[in-house]
């Protein structure tokens, strides 16, 4: 069964268990920033996994989902501001539960990603901090837990962090030869490099190690605690966490990457 009829059949019968009376209040308003396979622009059309999750989940809630492109910083903010109803996607973060409610999708796992070189990679983050020479290359808003968090911060006070505001920024830095290395999912960053012409070589000198500190975290969307009200979030709730429990979410992330490259940075939820 191909993709498109798969997609087909997952909203029909969404739609079908859907309540009558269930819409959101009003359109609701999704900026996004560009983000591998998973976000994607065509002009002023959104496409990419989410952007198809989120029309499959207008047909079966009746919510519209206005979404825009903007750069992930400023997502970040806008979020933080009730200026978005939803951020997607987002890793899970303690910083962020006042703002908004979590609902996972899938399990991820950062990891160093560095260009073709015979320089050693650090083994954590720790290491890689001791190395006073390593720069780290990073995608502005982007967050992994605490240690990520507390890593970047000290990188910044040493002028050893290079802040780009996403993955093509980030690659093309690597490329320039102004940072050593970069910490996301590898999914993210091969995406983006496939997507990219002038970068689409890279993937084949792409190295993955991963750091001590980073093990397997949510990810999924936030809910804005700010502008939606309780029974918004309790539709988009049901909605979201459906789409993860049927396999949906993980099936449109396989039927986006070549088999077998999703073991190492992308699971489904237990």
């Amino acid at each position: 069964m191909n993709a498109k009829l798969r997609s087909g059949l997952w909203a029909a019968c969404t739609l079908a268990a859907a309540s009558v009376e269930a819409a959101c209040s009003r359109p609701l308003d999704v900026p996004m920033a560009p983000i591998g396979h998973s976000v994607s622009f065509e002009g002023d059309r959104s496409t990419g996994i989410y952007p198809t999750l989120l029309r499959e989940l207008s047909i079966s809630t009746g919510c519209e989902f206005q979404m825009q492109r903007v750069p992930r910083a400023r997502l970040e903010k806008m979020f933080e501001t009730g200026q978005a109803d939803l951020l997607l996607p987002a890793s899970v973060a303690s910083s962020r539960d006042q703002d908004g409610e979590f609902v996972p999708l899938i399990q991820v796992r950062a990891s160093l990603l560095m260009l073709a070189s015979e320089r050693p990679a650090p083994r954590s983050l720790a290491e890689l901090i001791a190395q006073p020479e390593f720069k780290l290359a990073v995608v502005r808003g982007f967050t992994y837990g605490t240690a990520y968090d507390s890593a970047v911060a000290l990188l910044r006070t040493q002028k050893r962090l290079i802040e780009e505001p996403d993955a093509a920024g980030v690659a093309r830095a690597l490329r320039r030869g102004l940072a050593h290395g970069t910490v996301m999912t590898a999914s993210i960053f091969i995406g983006t490099l496939a997507k990219e012409t002038d970068l689409a070589p890279l993937v084949k000198q792409v190295r993955v190690d991963a750091l001590e500190e980073l093990g397997w975290s949510e990810s999924g969307v936030y809910l804005s605690r700010r502008s939606l009200g309780e029974a918004d979030r309790r539709l988009l709730r049901q909605a979201f966490m459906q789409a993860a429990r049927s396999g949906r979410v993980w099936q449109l992330f396989n039927d986006s990457y070549p088999p077998g490259s999703l073991g190492g940075s992308i699971r489904p939820l237990p």
